[in-house]
């Protein structure tokens, strides 16, 4: 467990119950003097209310501040394989009430691969091929990513893609087609990933011809449809090589790829 998130955390419910006991205490306080009776009377209810209240109320917003976690944990009692990858992420990253452990991490995404998650597949191939948490195995990325890429996931595809290339050009080319046209689907749906995903195959020339006025392009689209602020940094490197016209250029195309997409929330 990561002990140190735990102190800090436990400072948000207990301050959320302290102030719920505080509440729940001065309005037991008002109804007692408005009842009148025995101090002594009131001053036991009002305890048994502050004590009633105070644990309640904790739990109520510890489970509120860790319920990725707490659901993860159950899916993974119940054996859910999405809920097994999930926790691998948490251990993976040191997020929440989870200690970063990478070893851990790759062991739930071996389950959760086993399981058929797609997700779970495509991170334990990463794990295996970066030799993360798990021995470095090329030949079992490979395996791995094909399952998920077998599946649908475009990721997976290029993945599948990247280690075949070295032998089997063909092969790679096949994949990385497809992966393309799972990317165009999810592009219709507003999917900023997807377009940054997009715009990284033009960019290298992985499917299709290398343009990289155009993978800045959908770069940008996927900016402006809510890119994780972090991912910016790839957009950042693919604009540095480009002059100031080539910019601009790939800001007018943006703006033509963003015409032809659907309205935010419709597909």
């Amino acid at each position: 467990m990561n002990w140190t998130y735990l102190g800090i955390a436990a400072l948000l419910p207990l301050t959320a119950a302290l102030i719920a006991t505080l509440l729940a205490g001065a309005v037991q306080a008002i109804r007692s003097n408005r009842a009148g009776g025995s101090s002594r009377v009131a001053f036991h209810r009002l305890l048994r209310t502050l004590a009633l209240v105070f644990p309640l109320a904790f739990l109520l917003a510890a489970l509120w501040d860790g319920h990725r976690v707490w659901r993860g944990l159950t899916g993974v009692a119940l054996g859910r394989p999405a809920d097994q990858r999930v926790i691998g992420q948490l251990r993976a990253s040191g997020r929440h009430f989870l200690r970063k452990d990478p070893a851990k991490a790759a062991l739930w995404f071996q389950r959760a691969a086993e399981g058929g998650d797609a997700e779970a597949q495509l991170l334990l191939a990463r794990v295996l091929l970066n030799g993360q948490g798990l021995p470095r195995d090329p030949e079992g990325a490979l395996r791995w990513a094909q399952a998920a890429a077998n599946q649908g996931l475009p990721d997976a595809m290029v993945l599948t893609g990247d280690l075949l290339r070295p032998g089997d050009a063909a092969a790679a080319g096949s994949w990385y087609q497809r992966a393309l046209a799972g990317y165009r689907q999810r592009i219709q749906s507003g999917d900023a990933d997807a377009c940054l995903s997009y715009g990284l195959m033009h960019a290298t020339g992985k499917g299709i011809e290398k343009d990289p006025v155009e993978g800045v392009a959908w770069m940008l689209v996927a900016q402006r449809l809510g890119m994780d602020p972090l991912k910016a940094v790839i957009l950042k490197l693919s604009e540095g090589p480009l002059n100031k016209p080539q910019r601009e250029e790939a800001a007018q195309r943006a703006a033509a790829i963003q015409k032809t997409l659907p309205p935010k929330g419709k597909s």
